[in-house]
């Protein structure tokens, strides 16, 4: 496939995290299997530093907004952590077709939780969810970071409405305390695969990063201007269509 388009393509993983504060991680590593052609096995850890530092670039910006909590991102990064390092060194031996049948699956998850936040009355529901036990995240989490280390997704998708649902952050808070549980998470699993001796190739990591990130910029520029329950149904969409490609790639092949 063309280096442009694959390029092109992390610009647009860029900008659905700078618009959506997750979920558009998920969009990395079929950009590298089919608009790159890198295997899946390599393209997992490779997109983990990508997502990971436009992630944190988006955190940083929020941060200067005043929108980000630190004492929720280090409660849901602590437990997430854990499980993608752990995620990451047992899951460096899937095979590709398995970890990409459970890669089309967790698109579809994705998808439903992606469209279940669009579809939700805001922002005057958000006000009146009376908030939880801190400790009911620690599931989520869990999970989070599973999927971290396996497919090399952020998991914003999960986290953005753990954190509005249980915890009644505002979206705003959630979306930035998610990007920066994204970088940390997805720097815990790259470390899981470096002990793994795992090796990725850093000229086109350093080029598909660059990508992100100026998405990341458009991203967080242009988001005031849309509809955020629109833009996660739209986004939602997408997912079922990609994953219905993912899974039916690898069935016929």
């Amino acid at each position: 496939m063309s280096l442009t388009l694959g390029l092109l393509g992390f610009v647009a993983v860029g900008i659905a995290l700078g618009l959506l504060g997750g979920g558009g991680s998920i969009l990395a590593v079929p950009a590298l299997v089919d608009l790159l052609g890198i295997p899946a096995r390599t393209a997992v850890p490779m997109a983990l530093p990508v997502v990971g530092i436009a992630a944190a670039a988006g955190a940083v910006t929020r941060w200067r907004r005043g929108q980000l909590r630190l004492s929720t991102v280090a409660l849901f990064a602590a437990c997430a952590m854990g499980a993608s390092y752990l995620a990451a060194r047992l899951g460096v031996g899937m095979a590709d077709r398995p970890r990409l049948l459970l890669f089309g699956a967790t698109m579809l998850l994705a998808a439903a939780a992606m469209w279940r936040r669009g579809t939700r009355v805001a922002p005057a529901d958000a006000v009146a969810i009376t908030p939880r036990p801190a400790i009911q995240v620690i599931p989520a989490a869990l999970v989070v970071g599973t999927l971290t280390g396996i497919l090399g997704v952020g998991g914003g998708f999960l986290i953005v409405p753990a954190l509005a649902g249980v915890l009644a952050l505002p979206m705003p808070e959630a979306t930035a305390t998610s990007l920066a549980v994204i970088a940390l998470n997805t720097a815990s699993a790259g470390a899981g695969f470096l002990t793994r001796g795992v090796a990725i190739d850093l000229r086109l990591t350093a080029m598909v990063t660059a990508a992100a990130l100026l998405g990341m910029a458009i991203g967080l520029r242009i988001a005031p201007r849309y509809s955020p329950s629109a833009l996660a149904r739209a986004f939602a969409v997408l997912l079922v269509l990609l994953a219905v490609f993912t899974i039916g790639k690898e069935l016929v092949t």
